[in-house]
């Protein structure tokens, strides 16, 4: 198991392969996802505010994966199953390619082919997606047990991918559903911030 970018959703057909615009790859969201948790991840004292500053390089993709595994003991097990399950449904959808009777012999072969060349792609492209999950829920995690009121971080398009993840985690987690905004500073330095409904005992 590793981390490593792929890209965009695939759109895989008869004709070739093309990539969905808006569908990113989950591995660009990891390391900032790694560095909100690091932010919130400490002991806490009651009514004070901390700070954490960012780090402007992206954090080792081994580093992560290392850190991800030691807190969640578990997770390189069920992650595995998990992509072998997906191996087994890309492998019965190759093999049921000749099912499409409504593709010529070339079309079928062609569109095998296709899916034969993608399957690695997919397959690092849902480990990536899964590892950042882990990470979404190890942050709610420590949301839950300090019962956290906000959390803010600079504005840019990855941090505010992850901030709405977590927030639709939190309005879907298994114990109760917290709501919560995302909202913007007005002026300049602009901060994101998700603010936490009160999580209560």
């Amino acid at each position: 198991m590793k981390l490593k970018y792929t890209g965009p959703k695939e759109i895989i057909s008869p004709h070739g392969v093309d990539f969905k615009d808006g569908k990113e790859d989950k591995y660009v969201y990891i390391s900032y996802a790694m560095q909100i948790f690091y932010a919130i991840h400490h002991e806490y004292e009651k009514d004070r505010i901390y700070t954490h500053t960012i780090d402007k390089e992206l954090l080792e993709d081994s580093h992560i994966l290392n850190k991800v595994c030691s807190l969640k003991p578990d997770f390189e097990e069920n992650c595995r199953k998990k992509i072998s399950d997906l191996e087994e449904e890309l492998d019965n959808e190759i093999q049921t390619v000749k099912e499409h009777t409504e593709l010529v012999p070339e079309e079928l072969t062609a569109y095998k082919n296709n899916l034969i060349i993608m399957k690695d792609y997919r397959l690092q492209r849902e480990t990536n997606k899964v590892i950042y999950q882990q990470i979404i829920e190890l942050i709610v995690d420590e949301i839950f047990e300090h019962k956290l009121k906000q959390i803010s971080a600079p504005f840019n398009e990855k941090f505010w991918h992850v901030l709405q993840t977590i927030q639709g985690e939190l309005s879907h987690h298994e114990k109760r559903s917290i709501g919560s905004t995302l909202d913007t500073t007005k002026t300049e330095p602009i901060v994101i911030t998700l603010k936490i409904n009160s999580i209560g005992k």
